[in-house]
């Protein structure tokens, strides 16, 4: 009993004894130990190399970003300015201070088409102009960053057919018979992206015909763009008489010598349509066969030729005298001619008044 007690009192009265752990050898020996204590040693190095980004004055307290921004490699926009929510995804949790970023200028877009790299350390700085600190944003920038302005191409043709329908808009009568053509080819125009109109300066005339140059405007979302001259020649397809075969110099017309064809005729020609127009008179010059047939084409026969007799009428002051003469020139109705007075050999100027007819005034 003694003995009992003895051993109760010792095992309550004396603490357990520390494990340990031994280094003699054996699966758990000293190698083991020397790879933990290195593990350990690692991770508390990578731990500390983390960067931690604090504010304020408590260094205990990480600093949390007032928002992520994460830019584009590419980029396109429209208009003019380049914005900084054209070319990144803006998350954050102040509603007011995401929409301030995304509406940031930070530089001019290139012209339509084209493309500008942007460089980050310039973004930045447009930011501090805006008294926004870099520094308090996530940034997720990749290598390159390029921005290409939104474009739309009007051809030479687009213009050409906006000049034609301008034309034909202030013509009277059949709109068809006109024909417009380009005298040199409009270029084509790079335009930014957006709704477009073309748009003719000034108002139709009624007539137009010739060489015309007609200005073309193009808009794009209700602003002028650009504008461009667009040369053009303007003709009419009208029914013409045309020589139906080769017509001499000073040869009378009839019905034999002209055809009707429908050709195109510019301002300043003065074509014949009918054959009133050419009966009774003669052409002024050879005619190729199939050439229209213009008023300056043609004339009536002279009444006197030179050297025919005439009768000469002098007529004023209510007397009435007559004689015979001779033509000096050659003339038509309503010409003043040379003639010779065959009695008296005088010559004077007297005006065509019919066949081998000359009245002079006196």
């Amino acid at each position: 009993m003694r003995l009992l007690g003895r051993n109760r009192q010792r095992t309550t009265d004396t603490p357990p004894p520390s494990p340990t752990l031994s280094l003699k050898g054996g699966r758990w020996g000293c190698g083991f130990v020397l790879s933990v204590v290195s593990l350990v040693l690692c991770i508390d190095a990578a731990v500390g190399a983390v960067p931690v980004e604090r504010v304020g004055t408590d260094d205990r307290t990480a600093a949390q970003p007032l928002a992520v921004i994460s830019l584009r490699a590419e980029s396109t926009v429209r208009g003019p300015e380049i914005r900084l929510g054209d070319v990144a995804d803006i998350q954050g949790v102040d509603p007011a201070l995401t929409e301030l970023l995304r509406g940031i200028e930070i530089g001019r877009a290139p012209l339509p088409g084209l493309t500008r790299a942007l460089d980050f350390p310039y973004l930045k700085a447009r930011l501090r102009f805006q008294k926004i600190d870099p520094s308090t944003l996530m940034w997720d920038v990749p290598p390159k960053l390029s921005v290409t302005t939104a474009s739309q191409r009007v051809t030479g043709a687009d213009l050409l057919a906006a000049v034609r329908t301008y034309i034909q808009t202030g013509q009277n009568g059949d709109a068809t018979r006109l024909s417009i053509q380009s005298t040199t080819n409009p270029p084509d125009l790079l335009l930014p992206a957006g709704a477009l109109e073309l748009r003719v300066r000034g108002r139709p005339p009624d007539e137009l015909t010739g060489l015309v140059t007609v200005t073309v405007e193009a808009w794009v979302d209700g602003a002028l763009t650009r504008s461009v001259n667009v040369p053009v020649r303007v003709s009419q397809r009208v029914e013409v008489l045309v020589a139906a075969r080769p017509v001499a110099r000073h040869v009378l017309l009839g019905a034999e010598d002209v055809r009707t064809e429908r050709r195109e005729m510019v301002s300043g020609q003065d074509p014949l349509r009918d054959l009133g127009a050419i009966i009774g008179r003669r052409a002024i010059r050879g005619i190729s066969p199939g050439e229209p047939m213009l008023a300056g084409m043609v004339e009536f026969p002279p009444l006197v030729r030179r050297g025919d007799v005439v009768v000469v009428i002098a007529e004023g002051q209510g007397l009435r005298a007559t004689a015979l003469g001779e033509a000096r020139e050659e003339g038509k109705a309503g010409d003043v001619v040379r003639v010779r007075n065959l009695s008296s050999g005088r010559e004077v100027y007297g005006q065509v008044e019919g066949e081998r007819t000359i009245r002079v005034p006196f």
